[in-house]
């Protein structure tokens, strides 16, 4: 199929980070180090949150402690009102975007036609960022990087990292500062060891306003449409997709995944992740990937897999489709 491209507003790069809700920060960090071999960045002790990744972009993943209380950044800026960190679950999935010039021009785009139902736009000394709501209530992130030696910023711990931010406020730079040849790190000793972050799966009782959001709003391109899933992906990732919406009984986020190398050993890979505790879901080979899920402490599940086609018209006709995306 070809892909159909719409004039979505934001029209993202590619999947930034996913970020959650999680019960114990150190035992996440844990995970994700042992088991997915990703490497810490920084932590905010101030709002108790870490972040972990290859190092494609600041991180791959964000995580969050729960609180019942308010959490606040910078200069007395509420960065999470009570109760909005009291339930496990996803907090935000992250889209980088071409500048912060961009970045302006679509958030004054999306205000002028209405769009913009959540008015936070914040600082996070590294980037920018812009958040709005998906129809099921999933929270998305549009972010432009301002510095691109961000490892210099933030490392180890800081205290406090997020402001406010108005838009426009100051100029906006209109050059990227995304960085094109990173320095990547993982955690040695990690049983896995992922390439990239490859993308993320949405369950959805009603396809048809969550592809409207995505492609109009958020103006990712339909890679593949069939009658319970549509893929889609932001203008320049490697990736044939990075976003699966899969219609279903529940709604939510299903699984992220991360892309692997292909001499991944998946059997011996299982019994080590098992030996450490923690949970393996199963090993699939799908028309487009073979595939590793793994359950994080909070019930997160992690896919790591191996590209095999890009053919996405393989879908077809799939039936059960959730674990194959």
């Amino acid at each position: 199929m070809q892909q159909q491209r719409f004039d979505g507003i934001f029209r993202p790069r590619r999947l930034g980070h996913v970020n959650f809700i999680v019960a114990s920060l150190q035992r996440s960090i844990d995970f994700y180090q042992q088991a997915c071999g990703l490497n810490l960045e920084f932590t905010e002790s101030g709002i108790r949150a870490g972040f972990m990744g290859v190092g494609h972009t600041p991180h791959d993943v964000g995580m969050i402690e729960q609180t019942y209380e308010a959490r606040y950044g910078r200069d007395g800026h509420l960065q999470m009102p009570k109760g909005v960190a009291s339930k496990i679950g996803l907090n935000h999935l992250a889209w980088e975007m071409e500048s912060e010039a961009v970045l302006v021009a679509a958030w004054d785009r999306a205000v002028a036609e209405g769009k913009s139902q959540t008015p936070r736009t914040v600082d996070h000394q590294i980037a920018r960022s812009v958040y709005l709501r998906d129809p099921d209530g999933n929270m998305n992130e549009f972010y432009a990087d301002t510095i691109k030696d961000w490892r210099a910023v933030l490392h180890g711990d800081i205290e406090l990292i997020t402001s406010s931010w108005i838009p426009g406020t100051p100029a906006p730079a209109a050059d990227p500062r995304w960085h094109s040849n990173p320095e990547t790190r993982r955690f040695d000793g990690g049983v896995m060891q992922p390439r990239r972050l490859s993308h993320a799966v949405l369950v959805t009782q009603d396809l048809g306003p969550m592809v409207e959001f995505y492609t109009c709003i958020a103006g990712l391109e339909i890679a593949c449409d069939t009658p319970d899933v549509v893929l889609l992906r932001p203008s320049a990732t490697p990736s044939p997709y990075q976003l699966a919406l899969v219609l279903g009984e529940e709604k939510g986020l299903h699984h992220f995944g991360f892309e692997v190398e292909g001499n991944t050993r998946w059997e011996e890979s299982a019994k080590r992740l098992d030996a450490l505790g923690y949970q393996v879901i199963d090993s699939i080979s799908g028309p487009l990937k073979t595939s590793l899920f793994v359950t994080d402490p909070d019930g997160y599940r992690v896919e790591f897999c191996i590209p095999k086609s890009r053919d996405l018209e393989q879908l077809q006709g799939v039936r059960d489709p959730l674990y194959l995306v």
